[in-house]
Formats: C-alpha cells, sequence, structure tokens
C-alpha cells in the first residue's frame, strides 16, 4: 500500500492560535514546526508498523511547515513554494490511499481551533452545491475524481466530526479540543503522537477489511466563494467563467468538479 499523506499545521497539539503559532512570523511558528513534523513522524511509524511501503509527506501549510532536518527517514517530502493546487493535489492519485494530519475545520465553526477555508485571511466561507465545505471535503473530492478514498485524519475535535460527516467510513484521532478560534485544550505532546501512531494502523487494518469508499458527488457542480473584502471578488471576476453573485461573493459552475475545484471555466457549458 503506498500513502499520500498531507499534512497542515492547524489541527496539531499545541498549536493554538494564527498570530503566534501557524503564521511564518509568529513567535512559537518555528517550535509548530517542529510539533507538526513529529505528529507526522508518528503517523509514519503507525503505517510501517502496519506494512504500508510507501509514504509521501506533502507540506500543505500555507507557507510551508514540516521540519525536514526531523522528518522521518522513510518518508518522501513534496514541498517548495510557490506550490500550485495542481502540484499539491495530482500527486494523490498516484497512491492507494489519502490521510490528513494536522487538520482543522472549516471556517464559521464556533469551536473549531483556527478554523478557516483555505485562506485564513481572505475567505469567509465556501459552498458547494448549496453546502458548506471546508478544506477536508475538497481534498477527498479530488481525491475521488480517481477513486483514492480519505482513510485517516487527526486534528481537532471539530475537524474529526467534519471528517466523518464528509467521509463515511473514515477513522479520526482527536488530538485537541477547540474552545474558541483561539484557545484550546489539548493532549500532550507525547500522548498525541502515541494517538495517532495507534489509530493510523487500525485504520489501515480496517481500511483493508472494509474499504472505505472514495468521496464522489454527482453534477452539475456549483462553487460559491464568499470573499472577506470586494477587493479580491473584483480580482476573481475577471476569470473566464466566473460568475459574480454580490459585491463579495462569486461562483463557478462546471459539469466537471475539477473546474470549479481550479476556479475555471469548462467549454462543456
Amino acid at each position: 500500500m503506498k500513502i499520500y499523506l498531507l499534512t497542515d499545521l492547524e489541527g496539531v497539539a499545541g498549536v493554538a492560535t494564527h498570530v503566534n503559532h501557524s503564521y511564518p512570523d509568529g513567535k512559537y511558528f518555528e517550535d509548530s514546526k517542529k510539533l507538526l513534523t513529529s505528529e507526522v513522524n508518528a503517523a509514519i511509524d503507525g503505517l510501517l508498523d502496519h506494512d504500508v511501503g510507501e509514504v509521501l509527506v506533502v507540506d500543505g501549510h500555507g507557507p510551508g511547515a514540516i521540519d525536514f532536518e526531523l522528518l522521518h527517514s522513510e518518508a518522501r517530502l513534496l514541498h517548495g513554494r510557490p506550490l500550485t493546487t495542481q502540484q499539491m493535489l495530482e500527486p494523490i492519485w498516484d497512491y492507494d490511499a489519502l490521510v490528513m494530519i494536522g487538520q482543522h475545520s472549516r471556517s464559521g465553526r464556533r469551536q473549531g481551533n483556527q478554523n478557516h477555508t483555505f485562506n485564513s485571511k481572505e475567505i469567509d466561507w465556501i459552498q458547494l452545491n448549496g453546502r458548506p465545505i471546508g478544506e477536508i471535503g475538497v481534498i477527498a473530492l479530488w481525491a475521488g475524481v480517481k477513486s483514492v478514498p480519505a482513510i485517516f485524519l487527526s486534528g481537532d475535535e471539530e475537524a474529526c466530526m467534519e471528517a466523518r460527516r464528509e467521509i463515511p467510513g473514515i477513522a479520526t484521532a482527536a488530538v485537541k479540543k477547540g474552545i474558541s478560534s483561539n484557545v484550546e485544550i489539548t493532549l500532550s505532546a507525547p500522548e498525541a503522537r502515541s494517538l495517532i501512531r495507534r489509530s493510523i494502523g487500525e485504520a489501515v487494518d480496517s481500511h483493508r477489511k472494509n474499504p472505505v469508499a472514495p468521496v464522489v458527488w454527482e453534477p452539475p457542480f456549483r462553487l460559491v466563494i464568499r470573499w472577506k473584502s470586494t477587493q479580491n471578488a473584483d480580482i476573481q471576476e475577471h476569470q473566464t467563467g466566473c460568475k459574480r453573485i454580490d459585491e463579495q461573493t462569486v461562483a463557478f459552475e462546471s459539469r466537471d468538479i475539477l473546474d470549479v475545484l481550479l476556479h475555471r471555466h469548462s467549454k462543456a457549458n
């Protein structure tokens, strides 16, 4: 089995705030990178314990957050900036399953620690076919284009609940509970790593016995993005296929899920 391991930072135990922990100019950002990398290493140990043959670690946090020197010796790493959506996500399709480490909930979840959707400074919310959707759902849909299932996720409790809503059968490990966007109750670092190592191994075994189905939605698709400023909506409006809904909201429509996820125009329409 080959595993695509996508990382984020906000869902890591001990990483509590955007300003201090998750933004690259935060005073604890370097510490946060070490915490993330240690959780990733625990996940890799759990995968190797259960006979996974290859793990690609993808540095998915906006500015990058993997500490390369601390990364597990058995991992391969996809990183670098700028990193396009295609460069980050297309390799999923060469792997047998997707796992997510350090994930957060979608924007608007009051108890979701550091909740946001893709861009914490610019995007208010995203809907797909009238449903609120976050990074978890979008990434699972991307993987599902070529029948790759998402089988495991670690993060805060809200992220884990969101994953179970979006991906039937996925296994999760909650390493902390959000009290608010900037406050958490967290497991200790050693306990969080132990939980991830144990839980991801159990997820692999469970998937082998009862495979998790890839996430696939039926077309047509309509993606709506509410921006925090009119300026972002102005910029988006100039893209072919973008429809301006109001001062801060735009939409993309297509029968191809990749068209709307990439915010591009479908000639089929």
